[in-house]
């Protein structure tokens, strides 16, 4: 298609042209082959690097803000089971144990919201996940009849809710405590825990 363009330019312009002078056909010319090129030129699409999430690195006791939410990682222990009541509770798989990390949430939001939903948009919902040694990932056990399980709960505007959010792991994840860390965000911006 361009081969073709450029060689009706240039015959166009030889014909025009006719018997005139040297000079002007070659002015001519060259000014079609110009104009052709530039026609079937395509220029290059700009590249703009697209920012990754944010991330904040905090330590335990620290206050740190996902949108209208603060949140402050108290501690994190390891529990061989969960009593709910005086009768009832939860243990955990074989070989496994689980870690409870203290949260403490406050809404700073106009409405009544639930930080750790079991289900939402991924980009808006923020998730609790806890991490060994950087690579190995593990969501959040909810347990329902715990009254101190943040998952699922809401926060009344201008209020801070204290509560825990229960991993289960494997024993051996349990132990080595300095590798973990617990990331608390979207998939735009987030909070990373060391639990040391």
């Amino acid at each position: 298609m361009k081969k073709r363009m450029i060689t009706l330019a240039v015959c166009t312009a030889v014909l025009l042209c006719g018997c005139s002078s040297t000079d002007k056909l070659t002015d001519a010319v060259k000014q079609a082959a110009e104009q052709a090129a530039q026609n079937t030129a395509t220029k290059a699409p700009e590249v703009t690097a697209t920012p990754g999430p944010k991330e904040t690195s905090l330590a335990a006791g620290k206050k740190g803000t996902i949108g209208d939410w603060e949140f402050c990682v108290k501690k994190a222990e390891t529990k061989k089971n969960i009593k709910t009541s005086d009768y009832l509770g939860y243990k955990p798989g074989k070989g496994n144990t689980f870690v409870v990390v203290t949260i403490s949430v406050r809404n700073n939001g106009k409405e009544a919201a639930t930080p750790f939903p079991r289900m939402g948009l991924e980009n808006k919902m923020i998730q609790s996940i806890l991490y060994y040694d950087g690579d190995y990932e593990y969501k959040p056990t909810q347990l329902l009849s715990y009254d101190k399980d943040l998952m699922n709960k809401k926060v009344q505007p201008l209020t801070t809710q204290k509560g825990a959010i229960t991993y289960e792991v494997p024993k051996k994840v349990a132990k080595s405590m300095d590798k973990l860390t617990i990331k608390i965000g979207t998939t735009k911006e987030s909070l990373i825990y060391s639990l040391k």
